[in-house]
C-alpha cells in the first residue's frame, strides 16, 4: 500500500489526539501487506511521539520478540478481515491496566481500521479509474481510423454517384453523422483531463458532444437541425409520417447562453423514446411554440394513470414493457428541463395554458418542453 501524504496526516492526527493519555508513552500502528505467495508481513505507517525511531516492521524489530505487561496490541479488523494492527506501550506498574484505557484504546483501534479501510477503498477506485481511462484512451485511437476511412469511402461514393442528386444527399447525411461521432470520440478523450463534476446532475447523465468550438454561435435552431434530420431518416426507413417545422419563430434564432445546449439533449431523448415506443404506423414529430416546443406521437396514448409516473426514474410505462430500456429516460429529461429554469409535462389535451393551443392537436402523446424565453439568448 502506497500511503498517500493526506492519509498519513490523518494517521498522525488520531495518534497524537490520544497520546500522553494514561500512562500512554508510545503508539506504533502497522498495516498488513503481503505479496501473493508470500508470507504476511506487517509494516510501520504511523507513530507517536514522532520519535527518531527506525520504522522497521514487526518481524525486524527483536525487542517484540520479548513479551512486557506494559505492551498490548489491538487488531485493527474489517468484518473478517485483518487491516493491521495498534501496538500500545505505557508505563503503567504490573501490568494494571485500567478498563477505561483499554476500552479508549479499543475504540481508537475501530477508528483507524476504518481509516485503513477506506484509504484501501479510494487507492483501489483510483486504480479502476486508471484502468478504465487507459482503456478510453485505446479504444478512441482505435476508432479514429475507421472513421477517417469511412469518410474517405462516403466522398469516393459521391464521386462515382454523379448526377444522382438525391443519392448524393444520403452520403452527405452518413458524413455529417461521421463528424458527430467524431464529435463523441473528442469527448470521450477528454474524460482523461482533470473532471469537474457536476453537483446537481446525476450520474445517468446522457453524454452529448460538448459545444466544442466557443466562437460558433449555438441557437436552438442549429441544436434541432441534425436530430431532427436524423428523426426524418427514421421516419423515412420505418416509413412513418414525419412532422418538423417549416417556420422558426425568432426566438429559436437568436444565439443561446451555453448552458441552454442541453435543449438538445432533452429533445433527442424524447424523439428516441417516441420512436422506441410508437407503433410503426404511427406518427411521430416536433412543433415549436410561443414558449417551447412539443414533441409527440400518435401510438398508443400514454394512460393518465401513469402521466406522471413515467417521470419517476426507473418506472416504466406499459407501452415499454416488453421493449428494452431503463426507465431513467424521461426523468433525466424533465431533470435537464428544471436545472435551465423550464419544464417538461404531458399534455392531457392540446390545451398548453390560458394563451395557447397546438395547431395539430389530434394527437396521442404530446410532452411539452416549456423554456424560459426571456432568459435563452447571450
Amino acid at each position: 500500500m502506497n500511503i498517500s501524504k493526506k492519509f498519513e496526516e490523518l494517521i498522525t492526527t488520531q495518534l497524537e489526539s490520544f497520546g500522553c493519555s494514561m500512562g500512554v508513552t508510545h503508539l506504533v500502528i502497522y498495516l498488513a501487506s503481503a505479496e501473493q505467495g508470500t508470507k504476511a508481513s506487517f509494516e510501520i505507517i504511523g507513530q507517536w511521539p514522532q520519535i527518531d525511531r527506525l520504522l522497521i516492521s514487526i518481524e525486524d524489530d527483536p525487542s517484540l520478540k520479548v513479551s512486557s505487561p506494559n505492551r498490548r496490541w489491538y487488531p485493527l479488523q474489517e468484518n473478517d478481515i485483518l487491516l493491521g494492527v495498534l501496538r500500545v506501550e505505557t508505563d503503567v506498574k504490573g501490568g494494571n491496566w485500567p478498563v477505561s484505557l483499554d476500552s479508549r484504546l479499543k475504540a481508537l483501534s475501530l477508528s483507524l481500521a476504518k481509516c485503513v479501510s477506506i484509504e484501501l477503498e479510494r487507492q483501489n477506485k483510483n486504480e479502476e479509474i486508471k484502468y478504465l481511462k487507459n482503456q478510453v484512451n485505446v479504444i478512441i485511437h482505435q476508432l479514429r481510423n475507421p472513421l477517417a476511412a469511412l469518410r474517405t469511402y462516403a466522398k469516393l461514393l459521391i464521386k462515382r454517384l454523379g448526377s444522382d442528386d438525391n443519392s448524393i444527399e444520403i452520403v452527405e447525411r452518413m458524413i455529417i453523422e461521421q463528424k458527430q461521432i467524431n464529435q463523441y470520440m473528442d469527448s470521450f478523450a477528454q474524460l482523461n483531463s482533470p473532471l469537474e463534476l457536476p453537483l446537481d446532475i446525476g450520474e445517468e447523465r446522457l453524454l452529448l458532444p460538448p459545444n466544442l468550438d466557443n466562437n460558433i454561435d449555438i441557437t436552438v435552431q442549429s441544436l434541432l437541425r441534425p436530430i431532427l434530420e436524423r428523426g426524418r431518416a427514421n421516419a423515412n426507413l420505418d416509413n412513418r409520417d414525419w412532422t418538423e417545422p417549416s417556420l422558426w419563430p425568432d426566438w429559436t434564432l437568436s444565439p443561446l447562453k451555453a448552458k441552454y445546449a442541453v435543449i438538445a439533449e432533452i429533445v433527442a431523448n424524447l424523439l428516441e423514446n417516441a420512436f422506441k415506443y410508437a407503433q410503426k404506423d404511427a406518427e411521430i414529430g416536433l412543433t415549436i411554440t410561443s414558449k417551447g416546443l412539443c414533441i409527440f406521437d400518435d401510438g398508443k396514448k400514454i394512460t393518465k394513470n401513469e402521466n406522471e409516473k413515467i417521470f419517476q426514474k426507473g418506472f416504466r410505462g406499459s407501452a415499454a414493457k416488453k421493449k428494452d430500456g431503463t426507465g431513467v429516460g424521461l426523468f433525466l429529461a424533465r431533470k435537464l428541463a428544471k436545472q435551465i429554469g423550464g419544464d417538461l409535462r404531458l399534455l392531457e389535451n392540446s390545451k398548453i395554458d390560458n394563451t395557447e393551443k397546438l395547431k395539430n392537436p389530434n394527437k396521442k402523446n404530446i410532452f411539452y418542453l416549456e423554456l424560459p424565453i426571456k432568459e435563452l439568448h447571450a
